[in-house]
């Protein structure tokens, strides 16, 4: 369970009120209201595969080891993640009359558990951003990119694990991308696109989410002189709908090059199933790479209804929750949880702006979160880059976040 006290940062005054809702605060005072609100949506749940389940094996399980245990299990095709030269993540597919719970179990038996062959299986499944509280607007239908790359990759690292990035959006003004020339392979200049398998990361989601979502991170460093580069992670397609497999990939190639990953993203649960792949791999960066997540925007208490990844106990992963536009408040839309959220940030009608450059306010914790990743980024570069996520969030508690 998350012990981190949640702040909302007042931006004049930057005093802190306690979430707690056994208290008198104001935060306590809408609970009534948030909870008419989640009674007023359809918690997006989401879709979990009849036919498919993710597999993690044990580094040194050799190719020949890999075919042996497809062979074993009845695997009809399979696919690793792109880019992953060491190939310990794939992706099975099983036949139309499998029974996927037995086959996760029989696989458990047999190969799974540390000392296994494969060290955890989960079920795949798909998810569909949260976009009750956002706008729609038009991206430039320009997919260049290049030139928008900065020379040398300097100060903070952040992946966007998101719809993309559209480059060519007229708010950004300077190269702000990552230059993956001397971490990558050929033909990957910049980022990757999990969905379309390619290196072209443009933002074709109709919300243009991620670019929301970069722009918000990119002008904050930028107006505090923070030098940084945003490395773009495609995970979700042009309807906005992710799957776990492509996260699961895309985290795996972002851990590495970045200091900070921005997830404004999320699933929920009601059952006690848990995601082991995905713990697995932020454990293995828990001293190294900071995860800011998005709490969700349908007015539930995540304590009760698991919203992830933002419900995970993971030490260098945070919650974000939105304040109100007058940072008084909650928003009226945010998830809460006094166990599983841990900071609110602006998130009610932050200021973007439309391609002819007319002030256009969006909505939703996935605008609150980026915040946190700008002030995160802020306080990890004036430490010389030297702090772990665990010294990062303590500064969060002292400095607050405005």
């Amino acid at each position: 369970m998350k012990q981190l006290k949640k702040h909302l940062a007042l931006i004049i005054l930057t005093l802190y009120v306690s979430c707690s809702k056994n208290t008198d605060t104001p935060l306590g005072s809408v609970e009534k209201r948030v909870r008419e609100v989640s009674d007023s949506y359809d918690v997006n749940y989401p879709k979990y595969s009849k036919t498919e389940l993710i597999v993690a094996f044990h580094e040194k399980v050799t190719k020949a080891d890999k075919k042996e245990l497809r062979t074993r299990y009845g695997v009809i095709s399979f696919q690793p993640c792109d880019l992953c030269e060491d190939g310990l993540i794939e992706k099975w597919k099983f036949g139309d009359d499998v029974n996927i719970e037995d086959k996760k179990l029989s696989i458990e038996s047999g190969s799974g558990g540390p000392e296994g062959d494969i060290t955890n299986v989960d079920c795949e499944f798909t998810f569909k951003l949260e976009t009750a509280h956002d706008k729609k607007l038009k991206g430039t239908n320009k997919n260049s990119f290049l030139h928008q790359i900065v020379a040398v990759n300097k100060g903070v690292t952040i992946a966007v694990l998101d719809t993309g990035v559209d480059a060519q959006y007229p708010l950004f003004t300077s190269p702000f991308l990552y230059n993956s020339s001397r971490t990558s392979h050929a033909g990957e200049p910049s980022g990757w696109d999990f969905v379309n398998h390619d290196a072209d990361c443009y933002d074709d989601y109709r919300l243009i989410h991620g670019t929301k979502v970069s722009y918000i991170v990119n002008k904050r460093l930028k107006d505090e002189g923070i030098p940084h580069q945003i490395l773009p992670v495609k995970v979700c397609d042009k309807k906005g709908v992710a799957s776990y497999f492509n996260i699961l990939c895309g985290l795996k190639y972002a851990l590495p090059k970045a200091n900070i990953i921005q997830m404004s993203l999320g699933w929920y649960n009601k059952t006690t199933q848990v995601q082991k792949i995905f713990n697995q791999l932020v454990d293995n960066y828990s001293e190294k790479v900071l995860i800011v997540t998005s709490a969700g925007n349908h007015g539930v208490d995540n304590d009760v209804v698991g919203h992830y990844p933002s419900s995970y106990p993971q030490s260098n992963l945070v919650a974000i929750a939105a304040a109100n536009s007058d940072y008084t408040d909650i928003a009226y839309f945010s998830n809460y949880g006094e166990q599983s959220v841990d900071f609110y940030a602006l998130g009610e009608d932050v200021v973007f702006y439309d391609i002819n450059n007319t002030p256009i306010p969006i909505s939703g914790t996935s605008y609150a979160a980026p915040i946190v990743t700008a002030v995160s980024a802020g306080i990890l570069y004036q430490s010389g880059m030297s702090y772990t996520p665990a010294q990062i969030i303590h500064e969060l508690k002292n400095v607050g976040v405005y």
